[in-house]
Formats: C-alpha cells, sequence, structure tokens
C-alpha cells in the first residue's frame, strides 16, 4: 500500500512538472505582453527612448531627404528652364540641387534631433498603439483595416509630420510628399479573428498563468521532494531555450513579415527594444533556476537516499509481519 502510494505521488509530481515547465515560459511572456504590449502607456515607454538613437535618425532622417529631394525635383526643374543653351551652363542645375539637398539634409537632421521629433515619435506610438488595440479589442467604430485589408502600425504618420515642420521652416513645394513607407504590417484580414482571440486570452489569463505555473511546480516538489533539482533544471532549459527562440526564430519572422517596409538595422533595434524585457526576464530565470538547481543537487540525492532507505524499512517490516 505505502508503495502504491508513493507511485501515485511520483506520477501526479511528473504531470505537475510536466504542466507547471510547459506554462513557464508561456507565464512570463504572459506578464510582459500584459503590461508592455497590451497596454498603451507601457509600449509607449518601452519604445519612446528610440527617439534618441542615432540609426534611427539617420534612417528616417535618409528617407525624409530622399522623398523632399524626389519632390522637389530641382535639376530637372532647372534643367527644363535653361534648355540645353548658353544658360544652362551658366547655372549649374546639378551643382545647386545637390547645395539644396545639403539644405535639407542638415534641416531635417536638426528636427530629428531635437526635442520636437521626440515628442512627434511618443505621440505617434501612443496614437497608433490605441489604434492598434482599438481594433484587436473590438472596440472600434470609428477605426478599421486598411485598404489591403492589413492591420498596421503607422509610423509613417511621423514622417508626415516631421515634412509639415519642415514646410513651416520655410522649404515650399512639401505638401505632395507621400511616398514615405515606414509601416509596420501586424495581421491580414483573414488573421484578425485569430488575433482578436489571442489578444482576449492575454488580457484575461495574462497576469495569472505565471502563478498556475508556479503552483504546479510547487506542488510538484510537495509530493516528491526530490524532485526539486528536476524543478530548477527544468525550469533553467525552458526558460533559456524561449529566450533564444526569441532572439532568433521569433527575430528572424518578425523581419520577414512585420518590418518589410523598415530597413533591416532599423528593424532589428526596434525589434530587440520591444522584447528586450522579455528576453531580459527568460534569462534571468534561466541562470537563476540553473544556479539554484545546482546548489539543490546534494539535497535531493540526501531525499533519494532517505526515500530508498524508508522503502526498505518498510518493506522489511512487511516481510517480518508475513512471517
Amino acid at each position: 500500500m505505502p508503495e502504491t502510494t508513493s507511485r501515485w505521488r511520483s506520477i501526479a509530481a511528473s504531470v505537475f512538472l510536466i504542466i507547471g515547465l510547459v506554462l513557464a515560459p508561456v507565464g512570463v511572456a504572459g506578464l510582459w505582453a500584459t503590461k508592455y504590449v497590451t497596454n498603451t502607456e507601457g509600449f509607449t515607454q518601452l519604445l519612446v527612448p528610440l527617439a534618441s538613437n542615432p540609426q534611427l535618425q539617420e534612417d528616417i532622417s535618409g528617407q525624409i531627404s530622399q522623398a523632399v529631394s524626389n519632390q522637389l525635383n530641382l535639376e530637372e526643374r532647372i534643367d527644363s528652364l535653361t534648355g540645353d543653351g548658353w544658360l544652362s551652363q551658366l547655372i549649374p542645375s546639378g551643382q545647386i540641387a545637390d547645395r539644396v539637398d545639403g539644405i535639407v539634409n542638415d534641416s531635417v537632421s536638426n528636427l530629428v534631433q531635437s526635442n520636437q521629433f521626440s515628442s512627434l515619435w511618443e505621440s505617434t506610438l501612443r496614437a497608433s498603439h490605441a489604434k492598434t488595440i482599438s481594433i484587436l479589442s473590438d472596440n472600434s467604430t470609428s477605426v478599421s483595416l486598411d485598404g489591403a485589408g492589413a492591420l498596421t502600425f503607422q509610423l509613417s504618420d511621423l514622417l508626415g509630420e516631421i515634412v509639415s515642420s519642415l514646410t513651416n521652416l520655410g522649404i515650399p513645394g512639401l505638401g505632395a510628399v507621400t511616398n514615405l513607407e515606414w509601416d509596420v504590417q501586424i495581421i491580414q484580414s483573414d488573421q484578425l479573428l485569430t488575433v482578436q482571440r489571442v489578444y482576449n486570452v492575454i488580457e484575461t489569463f495574462g497576469p495569472w498563468i505565471i502563478y498556475v505555473a508556479a503552483g504546479f511546480l510547487i506542488a510538484a516538489v510537495i509530493l516528491t521532494p526530490r524532485y526539486l533539482t528536476r524543478v530548477l533544471i527544468g525550469l533553467a532549459l525552458v526558460t533559456g531555450v524561449s529566450a533564444l527562440a526569441i532572439t532568433t526564430l521569433l527575430a528572424d519572422y518578425a523581419g520577414e513579415h512585420l518590418f518589410v517596409s523598415v530597413d533591416p538595422a532599423v528593424a532589428e533595434l526596434i525589434y530587440v527594444q520591444v522584447t528586450g524585457k522579455l528576453t531580459g526576464a527568460l534569462t534571468t530565470v534561466a541562470v537563476v533556476s540553473g544556479i539554484v538547481g545546482a546548489a539543490s543537487w546534494p539535497i535531493s540525492t540526501i531525499l533519494r537516499r532517505r526515500q530508498a532507505v524508508a522503502r526498505e524499512q518498510i518493506a522489511g517490516t512487511v516481510s517480518e509481519v508475513g512471517t
């Protein structure tokens, strides 16, 4: 009877261990998503520091400068006025266009390095995220999927605001600058229902999954104390592998499907900024669990020996009673 009870305790502990280890990285991700992905203020504050990143500033500055240069098209306009005669030699269109482009580049660079850009970046993040959450929560009556049926995180609005600021600085002819593609595509219309369900699950259960996982793991140790090392080492493995997957497989997916219209270097910068806290939390759990698990190995060994001695004593007592 005691052996049967011990066997069932071990089976139950193993089941709890597996469930807990499966839920552990999901719980960490759920807690992170609730705080930084589905929460507009948390998401905005997470990405606000990127406004002062030189790489991001350079990419935005380059896109705007190129779009403005294409819109002004000064060299072609001057050539159309001067023709091919002596006047074209007197008025070097190429040099004039280069100088104007230099002025535009300097103006754009100064703008994206200013506090005005930081404010534009923050307000654009907040507005785009609020629109996204409004659609995902199915509470929107004023916003919808774009004409292509895709839900996009519209950072191109930021570029438009900067172009408007340049117009206010006295650079004419920029009102028609529309070729500014910097949208992060999230989903297609046929995926909307599925993503909405995932969003609702995160909002409902995201903050609590971590506690459920901890409960299963603690229950496994209580039922079978010698499982302590298995729990800790297993936790280190699943969280470590999850962190690795986020920095490799998921990063590749995001680059291929979400950041199609964004420069790859900037896309990686944004992705790392968004997922940095999640990978950091998973890595911390993995390292701490691994260290504590290795340190608990002697304790688990002692518990296994005591359990073996107890089984031998019980077996001896049963045989004495039988004789």
